[in-house]
């Protein structure tokens, strides 16, 4: 589980995102593409760790991820009531992104060892930030069910971020089970809760009838 906490000395959330695990929820990608095995490679200016990023815990209904996020940035008075409302009010009666968009495929003409060619296309949708973070949503497969889900990444340029150790990351591999922490501001986190109620209307639902009453209400 990703930790997520207050730092108090920097009036800053601290998210502590591993570095050192290429299969997980969070890694390490080059120039947003390709994953880096952080272990054996130097990392670079253009490397970005990847988060797919949840809001609580589908068992216990736990906030996590970015529920934990928007609930210190709610209680710290970094996102007001009025942000959250006017964003929720601002998108209600629109289309989610899993009703608006199918993954597509294309048989082509071209053989490959008697094999023939068939390319998959897959909506992406991107939101970008002025200090290089972006979140794509992505369409998937579901794996244990029938149709499509929305994915939720945030990409965070290592330039963004400190690790746990004083060293700094660039130029060098990464340690065992190094750490570093991410500090979003209000703009990641009004664009996340952007992400999730245009995602699908399952998120749409579960944020606006779950997750917010149980922050603002405190």
């Amino acid at each position: 589980m990703i930790d997520v906490r207050w730092n108090s000395k920097r009036n800053a959330i601290d998210c502590i995102l591993p570095i050192t695990r290429p299969t997980s929820k969070v890694r390490i990608k080059r120039k947003g593409i390709f994953p880096v095995a952080t272990r054996k490679e130097k990392l670079t200016k253009q490397d970005y760790i990847e988060w797919q990023i949840s809001y609580q815990n589908n068992k216990t209904g736990e906030l996590i991820e970015f529920g934990r996020i928007i609930s210190i940035a709610f209680n710290k008075g970094i996102v007001s009531r009025k942000d959250i409302y006017s964003l929720i009010n601002s998108i209600k009666d629109t289309e989610t992104f899993e009703e608006s968009y199918k993954i597509s495929r294309r048989i082509t003409t071209i053989m490959f060892n008697r094999f023939r060619v068939i390319y998959e296309k897959i909506p992406i949708l991107r939101y970008s930030f002025e200090d290089g973070c972006y979140i794509d949503i992505a369409l998937k497969h579901k794996q244990k069910a029938v149709g499509y889900q929305a994915m939720i990444y945030i990409y965070i340029p290592l330039l963004n971020v400190k690790s746990i150790f004083s060293d700094p990351l660039i130029g060098r591999e990464s340690y065992t089970k190094e750490r570093v922490i991410w500090n979003p501001l209000k703009d990641h986190i009004l664009g996340l809760l952007r992400s999730f109620l245009i995602a699908s209307k399952t998120h749409k639902k579960d944020i606006v009838e779950n997750v917010i009453p149980k922050i603002v209400s405190k």
